[in-house]
């Protein structure tokens, strides 16, 4: 690990994990976030509030091991489903697990998925698995994770009466996709409540996907930090 690199790491974890509780995407010391830094993945500690937690607190957890630090923090009580992730999803740098509330009433309600009703879920998210409810912090929960996010195309997993999990190549990508899926949990709820919604076909999302437009804002979210 390279200091200078170490350090802008723990930066944008800090950054976007303090904005999961300003968007209201998880209260207390729900949720949980982490970002693969070699060899190792700085997670949050078990008990503190996203927007709480300082540089010096994230926890450095070894991938390959699950050791951490006995003189650092206690790791989140979620820390093997993160494990899970980054050992089965080289492709995955970054990890934000929250308890947004519009996402969670909709999956409660017996919905699989969020239906596509506006661009930037298509082209920012994608599909996403849901799966039925397992106890949190288990590692029967990590297992049903890491078996329904198996592929490199799967950005995230919706969570029955739990949350969402959603990943990405940097933290910001992993981030954004948080936020468009509570947004489109909340735009699909709106418009359930006023009438039908219009939801987008195959065919429509597929061009949405081929427009260069799109490609080139994804490149600017998974734009890696300078080592």
């Amino acid at each position: 690990m390279s200091g200078n690199r170490t350090d802008a790491l723990k930066a944008e974890l800090t950054r976007y994990s303090a904005r999961v509780v300003q968007r209201g995407l998880a209260v207390g010391p729900g949720g949980n976030t982490s970002i693969r830094d070699d060899r190792v993945m700085w997670i949050s500690p078990s008990g503190y509030a996203l927007d709480d937690i300082a540089g010096s607190d994230w926890v450095p957890v070894t991938i390959a091991t699950g050791d951490s630090p006995a003189d650092s923090p206690r790791p989140s009580s979620e820390v093997s489903m993160h494990l899970a992730i980054y050992r089965e999803r080289p492709d995955v740098d970054a990890i934000v697990h929250t308890h947004p509330p519009y996402t969670i009433g909709i999956v409660a309600s017996g919905y699989d998925d969020i239906p596509y009703l506006f661009p930037d879920h298509v082209a920012i998210v994608g599909r996403l698995p849901c799966i039925e409810y397992v106890a949190p912090c288990t590692n029967e929960l990590a297992e049903a994770v890491i078996g329904a996010m198996n592929s490199p195309l799967i950005h995230g997993l919706l969570m029955r009466n739990h949350g969402l999990i959603t990943v990405g190549k940097t933290m910001k990508e992993a981030y954004y996709r948080t936020e468009v899926v509570e947004d489109a949990a909340r735009v699909f709820w709106i418009a359930r409540s006023v009438g039908t919604p219009r939801v987008l076909s195959e065919v429509e999302a597929e061009e949405i996907l081929g427009l260069e437009a799109e490609r080139f804002r994804q490149r600017l979210l998974q734009q890696p930090i300078p080592s």
